[in-house]
């Protein structure tokens, strides 16, 4: 052969070879930078986390407002019981 068609045929070799390494890179490259579609369908964990903290002090606040109203009412039935004469008072006026 030739030298020149040798040279020619090398170099033609490495422009393939050069081709067909900066693709698959490129490729590579693009499907790691691209968002996941299993993480598109399944819900964050930080909102899940948040959901459910929400929840928690909801269930908490109804709890905390329960414990005043029986409180409210313990108080109210003592303050019969230490005074009735004043009632008795303020209801015959």
């Amino acid at each position: 052969m030739d030298s020149e068609v040798l040279a020619f045929a090398q170099v033609a070799v490495i422009i393939v070879l050069l081709a067909g390494t900066l693709s698959a890179i490129t490729v590579g490259l693009v499907r790691g930078l691209s968002p996941k579609s299993k993480h598109l369908n399944t819900p964050d964990s930080h909102n899940l986390q948040l959901e459910q903290l929400q929840q928690s002090v909801d269930a908490i606040a109804v709890e905390v407002e329960r414990i005043a109203e029986a409180q409210r009412f313990s108080a109210k039935l003592l303050a019969e019981r230490a005074d009735p004469a004043a009632l008795k008072r303020s209801g015959s006026s």
